[in-house]
């Protein structure tokens, strides 16, 4: 059985940052294929991507004509970020995901927040980098990651962010795990040195990707373990 990841992106979102963004998907994807040849002829996994579309004929008029709709409809003007947990539950009842069941990862512009509108205003200091609704659908901001001076810097940082939220739409950590992991809403983190560490600012992301330079592979073992088990359970033919 095949599964597809759906990457999207808002309209703000550059040519550059979404190649780095594509890039990392697909890294993380061919390596696990590697372990399996027969993948790379019949992928698990399918990746497609549709970037900022839209459907013209319903354009501004119907619901759910483009990614610009999933913004307008979760972006809060007042705290002028847009509210993941009402962009990710937009997402998780859109009429495709009937027609043509999927996983998504979106990369936008705007600034973002995983708490629901009335807790975030009363902390407007807070931000997200990303969130996710695990095993369905994760929403990621470069608009933090845009203070980052140098271009070497921003392509890091967006590189494990994006590693990070590809983790939770494959569900690892698994909801089963009880050790070395740690729950924050519906996410599950690993407390290794590993991608699936949550860095809750952009100056952690910063040090967690110092501190995994020297990895090579940016999961730990367990969550290596976990990603493998997605892959089996999806090509069925595992040797």
């Amino acid at each position: 059985m095949t599964i597809s990841i759906s990457l999207t992106w808002s309209a703000g979102v550059t040519d550059w940052e979404s190649e780095v963004f594509s890039r990392a998907v697909h890294q993380i994807l061919h390596w696990l294929f590697f372990r399996h040849p027969d993948s790379f002829f019949d992928p698990p996994i399918r990746v497609e991507t549709f970037g900022n579309w839209e459907i013209p004929a319903i354009a501004g008029r119907e619901p759910h004509w483009g990614t610009q709709w999933y913004v307008d409809s979760s972006y809060d003007r007042e705290l002028r970020r847009v509210i993941a947990p009402v962009y990710l539950e937009l997402v998780r009842r859109a009429p495709w995901q009937e027609t043509a069941p999927h996983l998504d990862l979106t990369l936008l512009d705007e600034d973002l927040t995983d708490f629901p509108a009335p807790m975030a205003r009363q902390r407007p200091d807070h931000y997200s980098l990303g969130t996710s609704y695990p095993g369905q659908a994760a929403v990621m901001s470069v608009f933090r990651l845009r203070l980052l001076a140098e271009d070497l810097a921003r392509a890091r940082a967006l590189t494990r962010l994006v590693y990070h939220h590809l983790g939770h739409i494959l569900a690892i950590p698994p909801f089963g795990r009880k050790e070395r992991v740690r729950r924050r809403g519906l996410e599950m983190h690993c407390t290794n040195r590993c991608a699936m560490r949550h860095p809750q600012t952009v100056a952690q992301l910063l040090a967690y990707i110092d501190d995994e330079a020297g990895m090579g592979w940016p999961f730990c073992p367990e969550c290596t373990s976990a990603l493998h088990s997605v892959i089996i359970a999806q090509s069925g033919n595992w040797n």
